[in-house]
């Protein structure tokens, strides 16, 4: 990548932007893998920000997801997208936790499941591969617990959820979730989160999206009432000064004003 940092739209999806740089407001990127497309960037480092308004210390997991060979990804049949079915049957798995343990006489503390995901496609591989990052209540989770998908953990309910979201048994679908190296990230509300966000800056890299297709290449959970200056969900302009960070100007960013995709 160029050392002088700029954005330029993407050739198939106008709504899309290319940016080639090494920092989003001051966070290294993960150079190796740019450029990246800013617009996830940004939702990458709006959902963090989403997470720790809602929960003061948060707990943050990255899983590799997988499909299985007789999985038609291009022709799904359910009218949910796939990733929307993994957290909702999440989410429904957390619930029926809470419900169990409040019955049992324990406190249970409550969590939104906040997430980021991206959808990769590799040239040795038939189908995609997905990468995601789960926002938890760090109160409610510390951990992944026991890697097996027949326990209470938590990695037991992500990968029942990706099952049920497969619509297979769960026992079949064993393998079809992976942990990497180093999955797990705690950070308070008010600290920096630097590593966490070169980490899944990852996730916005242009090279391996597929473009063309109906369905999506990256997603997130919303964010609402970020408590963040709004000129800063907006681009950069590109001026570079040794060892700074860029300068906010969005009235100056190409005139474009707030990215939507």
């Amino acid at each position: 990548m160029s050392d002088t940092p700029y954005l330029f739209r993407h050739s198939l999806d106008p709504n899309l932007w290319i940016y080639n740089g090494y920092y989003y407001r001051g966070m290294k990127l993960n150079e190796g893998n740019g450029p990246f497309i800013y617009n996830y960037l940004r939702r990458i480092d709006e959902t963090i920000l989403g997470a720790l308004n809602d929960h003061t210390n948060i707990m943050v997991v990255r899983v590799e997801l997988r499909l299985p060979d007789h999985f038609n990804w291009e022709h799904d049949p359910s009218r949910r997208p796939l990733f929307s079915r993994f957290i909702s049957s999440l989410k429904a798995r957390i619930e029926a936790k809470r419900a169990q343990t409040i019955r049992n006489g324990k406190r249970f503390h409550s969590t939104k499941v906040h997430y980021v995901w991206t959808r990769e496609f590799r040239q040795d591989e038939k189908k995609p591969h997905y990468h995601c990052a789960l926002f938890f209540n760090k109160q409610t989770f510390l951990a992944l617990g026991e890697f097996n998908p027949t326990a209470r953990s938590l990695y037991g309910m992500i990968s029942n959820a990706w099952a049920s979201a497969l619509q297979m048994d769960k026992h079949l679908a064993d393998g079809l979730v992976s942990i990497p190296n180093n999955p797990i990230y705690r950070i308070r509300k008010g600290e920096p989160y630097d590593e966490l966000f070169y980490r899944i800056s990852y996730f916005a890299k242009l090279a391996t999206k597929l473009f063309g297709k109906a369905s999506h290449n990256f997603g997130s959970s919303r964010t609402d009432h970020l408590p963040i200056d709004p000129q800063s969900r907006l681009p950069f302009h590109m001026e570079q000064t040794a060892h700074e960070d860029y300068k906010h100007s969005p009235e100056d960013a190409f005139g474009c004003g707030e990215i939507f995709w």
